[in-house]
Protein backbone atom coordinates (compact mmCIF):
# COMPACT_ATOMS: atom_id res chain seq x y z
CA UNK A 1 0.00 0.00 0.00
CA UNK A 2 1.20 3.40 -0.90
CA UNK A 3 0.04 6.65 1.38
CA UNK A 4 1.07 9.61 0.35
CA UNK A 5 0.32 12.66 2.19
CA UNK A 6 -0.04 16.33 0.57
CA UNK A 7 -0.06 19.30 2.92
CA UNK A 8 -2.47 22.00 1.74
CA UNK A 9 -1.56 25.58 2.98
CA UNK A 10 -2.90 27.69 0.59
CA UNK A 11 -6.02 29.60 0.87
CA UNK A 12 -8.48 28.53 -1.34
CA UNK A 13 -8.96 30.69 -4.60
CA UNK A 14 -11.96 32.68 -4.89
CA UNK A 15 -15.11 31.41 -6.93
CA UNK A 16 -15.37 31.74 -10.63
CA UNK A 17 -16.59 35.19 -11.53
CA UNK A 18 -19.22 33.03 -14.22
CA UNK A 19 -22.36 32.40 -12.32
CA UNK A 20 -20.96 29.01 -10.95
CA UNK A 21 -22.50 29.26 -7.29
CA UNK A 22 -19.59 26.68 -5.46
CA UNK A 23 -16.39 27.49 -4.05
CA UNK A 24 -13.30 25.58 -4.68
CA UNK A 25 -11.84 24.30 -2.09
CA UNK A 26 -9.03 22.33 -3.31
CA UNK A 27 -8.07 22.99 -6.63
CA UNK A 28 -5.49 24.75 -8.73
CA UNK A 29 -3.53 27.96 -7.45
CA UNK A 30 -3.19 26.56 -3.45
CA UNK A 31 0.43 26.37 -2.27
CA UNK A 32 2.42 22.78 -0.66
CA UNK A 33 3.86 22.73 2.24
CA UNK A 34 5.27 19.12 1.93
CA UNK A 35 4.87 15.87 -0.10
CA UNK A 36 5.48 12.98 1.89
CA UNK A 37 5.91 9.02 1.68
CA UNK A 38 3.92 7.30 4.60
CA UNK A 39 4.02 3.79 4.56
CA UNK A 40 6.35 2.39 1.43
CA UNK A 41 7.15 2.50 -2.02
CA UNK A 42 8.13 5.85 -3.31
CA UNK A 43 6.16 7.19 -6.16
CA UNK A 44 8.65 7.51 -9.61
CA UNK A 45 9.66 11.69 -9.39
CA UNK A 46 8.07 12.18 -12.89
CA UNK A 47 4.45 11.56 -10.90
CA UNK A 48 4.35 13.78 -8.47
CA UNK A 49 1.48 13.49 -6.22
CA UNK A 50 1.20 17.30 -6.03
CA UNK A 51 0.06 16.88 -10.00
CA UNK A 52 -3.48 16.01 -8.52
CA UNK A 53 -3.79 19.46 -7.26
CA UNK A 54 -2.53 21.67 -10.06
CA UNK A 55 -5.44 22.77 -11.83
CA UNK A 56 -4.56 20.62 -15.31
CA UNK A 57 -6.95 17.74 -15.71
CA UNK A 58 -6.05 16.62 -18.81
CA UNK A 59 -2.80 14.67 -17.74
CA UNK A 60 -0.89 17.03 -20.24
CA UNK A 61 2.65 15.77 -20.22
CA UNK A 62 2.00 12.18 -18.63
CA UNK A 63 5.18 11.21 -17.16
CA UNK A 64 6.89 14.22 -16.86
CA UNK A 65 4.52 15.58 -13.95
CA UNK A 66 1.53 15.60 -15.30
CA UNK A 67 -0.51 12.96 -12.85
CA UNK A 68 0.02 10.49 -9.46
CA UNK A 69 1.05 7.09 -10.35
CA UNK A 70 1.50 4.71 -7.37
CA UNK A 71 5.23 3.11 -7.16
CA UNK A 72 3.54 -0.67 -5.76
CA UNK A 73 2.18 -2.90 -9.29
CA UNK A 74 -1.09 -4.71 -8.22
CA UNK A 75 -0.81 -3.34 -4.73
CA UNK A 76 -3.69 -2.19 -2.85
CA UNK A 77 -5.34 0.11 -1.43
CA UNK A 78 -2.88 3.36 -3.10
CA UNK A 79 -4.16 6.47 -0.77
CA UNK A 80 -3.65 10.76 -1.38
CA UNK A 81 -4.79 12.62 0.86
CA UNK A 82 -4.71 16.18 0.34
CA UNK A 83 -4.60 18.28 3.86
CA UNK A 84 -7.45 21.93 4.15
CA UNK A 85 -5.68 25.29 5.28
CA UNK A 86 -8.79 24.78 8.08
CA UNK A 87 -11.82 23.22 8.68
CA UNK A 88 -13.99 23.32 5.30
CA UNK A 89 -17.35 21.90 4.33
CA UNK A 90 -17.28 20.19 1.51
CA UNK A 91 -20.54 18.29 -0.95
CA UNK A 92 -18.72 16.74 -3.78
CA UNK A 93 -15.07 15.77 -5.20
CA UNK A 94 -14.29 15.25 -8.78
CA UNK A 95 -11.58 12.80 -9.16
CA UNK A 96 -9.83 12.44 -12.77
CA UNK A 97 -7.92 9.47 -14.01
CA UNK A 98 -5.69 9.14 -16.35
CA UNK A 99 -7.11 8.70 -20.48
CA UNK A 100 -6.51 5.98 -22.73
CA UNK A 101 -4.86 8.32 -25.02
CA UNK A 102 -2.53 9.74 -22.55
CA UNK A 103 0.05 11.15 -24.78
CA UNK A 104 -2.79 13.23 -26.52
CA UNK A 105 -5.03 13.83 -24.08
CA UNK A 106 -8.36 15.87 -24.52
CA UNK A 107 -10.17 17.87 -22.36
CA UNK A 108 -11.73 15.11 -20.05
CA UNK A 109 -15.95 15.11 -19.96
CA UNK A 110 -18.34 13.66 -17.80
CA UNK A 111 -18.75 11.29 -20.69
CA UNK A 112 -15.34 10.53 -21.45
CA UNK A 113 -14.98 6.78 -20.87
CA UNK A 114 -11.67 4.93 -20.17
CA UNK A 115 -10.70 1.46 -20.74
CA UNK A 116 -6.69 1.07 -20.48
CA UNK A 117 -5.19 3.26 -17.48
CA UNK A 118 -7.60 4.94 -14.95
CA UNK A 119 -8.93 3.71 -11.56
CA UNK A 120 -11.94 1.58 -11.53
CA UNK A 121 -12.99 1.56 -7.86
CA UNK A 122 -12.10 4.04 -5.20
CA UNK A 123 -13.82 5.69 -1.99
CA UNK A 124 -13.67 9.13 -1.04
CA UNK A 125 -12.89 10.08 2.94
CA UNK A 126 -13.33 12.87 5.03
CA UNK A 127 -10.81 13.28 8.21
CA UNK A 128 -13.40 13.38 11.37
CA UNK A 129 -10.65 14.29 13.93
CA UNK A 130 -9.83 10.64 15.24
CA UNK A 131 -10.17 8.68 11.60
CA UNK A 132 -11.71 8.71 8.17
CA UNK A 133 -15.52 8.69 7.23
CA UNK A 134 -16.62 7.18 3.86
CA UNK A 135 -18.25 9.69 2.10
CA UNK A 136 -18.72 8.32 -1.29
CA UNK A 137 -17.68 5.11 -2.99
CA UNK A 138 -17.37 4.43 -6.99
CA UNK A 139 -16.84 0.94 -8.16
CA UNK A 140 -16.85 -0.31 -11.81
CA UNK A 141 -15.89 3.05 -12.82
CA UNK A 142 -15.40 3.32 -16.43
CA UNK A 143 -15.35 7.22 -16.96
CA UNK A 144 -12.43 9.37 -16.74
CA UNK A 145 -14.01 12.06 -15.09
CA UNK A 146 -15.89 11.00 -11.88
CA UNK A 147 -17.97 13.32 -9.18
CA UNK A 148 -18.97 11.88 -6.20
CA UNK A 149 -21.35 13.65 -3.96
CA UNK A 150 -22.39 13.40 -0.99
CA UNK A 151 -24.14 15.34 2.09
CA UNK A 152 -22.11 18.44 3.13
CA UNK A 153 -19.38 17.40 5.44
CA UNK A 154 -17.01 19.48 7.13
CA UNK A 155 -13.11 18.31 7.62
CA UNK A 156 -9.99 19.67 7.24
CA UNK A 157 -8.82 16.48 4.93
CA UNK A 158 -9.86 14.36 2.25
CA UNK A 159 -7.95 11.03 1.25
CA UNK A 160 -8.81 9.18 -2.31
CA UNK A 161 -8.52 5.55 -1.43
CA UNK A 162 -8.16 3.63 -4.75
CA UNK A 163 -8.72 -0.02 -4.50
CA UNK A 164 -8.74 -0.78 -7.78
CA UNK A 165 -6.75 0.24 -11.26
CA UNK A 166 -6.43 -0.86 -14.60
CA UNK A 167 -2.74 -1.97 -16.22
CA UNK A 168 -1.36 -2.94 -12.57
CA UNK A 169 -0.99 1.23 -10.63
CA UNK A 170 -3.29 3.53 -9.27
CA UNK A 171 -3.08 6.65 -11.82
CA UNK A 172 -4.76 10.00 -10.65
CA UNK A 173 -4.57 13.09 -12.76
CA UNK A 174 -6.76 15.98 -10.40
CA UNK A 175 -8.54 16.08 -7.48
CA UNK A 176 -11.36 18.69 -6.97
CA UNK A 177 -13.35 19.20 -3.21
CA UNK A 178 -16.04 21.43 -3.95
CA UNK A 179 -18.80 23.02 -1.39
CA UNK A 180 -21.30 25.78 -1.90
CA UNK A 181 -20.20 29.19 0.22
CA UNK A 182 -21.65 30.02 3.27
CA UNK A 183 -24.23 32.67 2.92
Amino acid sequence: MDALRLQYVGDAPPPPSFGVTAMPVAIAGVQYAAVLEIVDGTPPLAFPVSAVNNGERKGAVWGSGGGWNDATANAYPDDVQINFNGSKTIDRVVVYTLQDNYSSPVEPTDTLTLSAYGVTAFTVEGWNGSGWTVLGSVSNNNLVTRTVTFAPYSTNAIRIRVTQGLAQFSRLVEVEAWSVPEP
